[in-house]
């Protein structure tokens, strides 16, 4: 796992633009401003707080080793995107430019770093259009598209099978929308070769809203479902205790933050090095209440309703990219 490094100091600041900035790339965006506001907050205050909207400026950064981004452009397809967008900055003093007239092109020639948060379907509509092609060129370009793999985009831009200097470098990310409160679990992979600069920025942007992990691009779907998917497993899981909770006299808003509360300190007990198992086995004690209800959950067969609905999830996050394999 990766923390936020500031070994990127040394190159000039670069402008991160978020191609399609949906509940995802909101979270990342608001995650990112809210980490650079924790650290430098004299510095954000000094800024204009109101959010720019469609204009973009040419990107300065022309230097080979790519700089920590501090100048931000959000990329939306309406006016109520738009304004929706807005609202959701308006917290931030740090400002961000806020683009939705289509003009794709133009706003990666404003950008050093591109994150691409569109519907995988919408690949080729966000990025096949020759200019867009050509305005990545020497760009580092991260996906969060689901089901997508690099070799896909990189088919889909031209590529080469290798990096070459002055080409687009291509790398997928799968962050989540805890993103939100910087406690996302995003894991990623790279092609080889990527250049160290590149490798630093990608660390620190989503190592400043949570955890990071490096994997194989073998393992990304597994990925995708156990990171990104299954806090909504958590979610459901979730409202039944709650539910439990207020059927036997107890205030829903008070069931929900002292459940959740136990959810983390679960998972705090796991992080911190013990097996599941054996927080189960401390918790279940001999003749205990626990022990009955573990029980009765098993009885509903558990563990194979949650580990089937898993690899489910997972075969379908593999479908998601199916339109561009064809």
């Amino acid at each position: 796992m990766s923390k936020p490094s500031g070994s990127g100091h040394h190159s000039p600041p670069a402008t991160l633009a978020v191609l399609g900035c949906g509940t995802l790339g909101t979270a990342i965006l608001c995650g990112v401003l809210a980490s650079l506001e924790v650290k430098n907050p004299l510095k954000a205050q000094q800024q204009d707080a109101t959010p720019k909207t469609n204009g973009v400026h040419p990107s300065s950064n022309k230097s080979p080793a790519l700089g920590i981004p501090s100048r931000f452009i959000a990329c939306v397809r309406t006016q109520a995107s738009a304004n929706r967008l807005e609202g959701e900055l308006s917290e931030f003093s740090i400002p961000v430019t806020i683009s939705h007239d289509g003009k794709n092109a133009e706003v990666i020639q404003a950008a050093d770093i591109v994150l691409l948060g569109c519907q995988p379907q919408d690949l080729s509509t966000c990025l096949g259009e020759p200019a867009v092609i050509d305005a990545l060129q020497g760009k580092l370009l991260i996906s969060i598209l689901a089901g997508v793999t690099i070799p896909q985009i990189e088919a889909l831009l031209h590529l080469p099978s290798n990096l070459r200097r002055g080409s687009t470098t291509v790398v997928r990310a799968m962050p989540n929308t805890a993103s939100f409160v910087r406690a996302s679990a995003t894991v990623i992979t790279t092609p080889q070769g990527t250049p160290a600069s590149m490798l630093r920025v990608v660390d620190w942007l989503f190592a400043s809203i949570g955890t990071v992990t490096h994997i194989p691009a073998s393992s990304f779907d597994i990925c995708t479902a156990l990171c990104a998917s299954t806090p909504a497993f958590f979610a459901l899981f979730l409202e039944a205790l709650v539910d439990g909770a207020v059927a036997l006299g107890l205030k829903r808003q008070d069931a929900q933050i002292m459940g959740a509360g136990a959810m983390k300190g679960a998972a705090e007990l796991v992080l911190s090095g013990e097996h599941p198992a054996i927080v189960r086995e401390k918790v279940a004690t001999p003749g205990g209440s626990t022990m009955r209800g573990l029980l009765r959950l098993e009885e509903g067969k558990l563990r194979a309703v949650v580990a089937g609905a898993f690899i489910e999830c997972k075969m379908a996050a593999e479908g998601l990219g199916a339109a561009e394999r064809k």
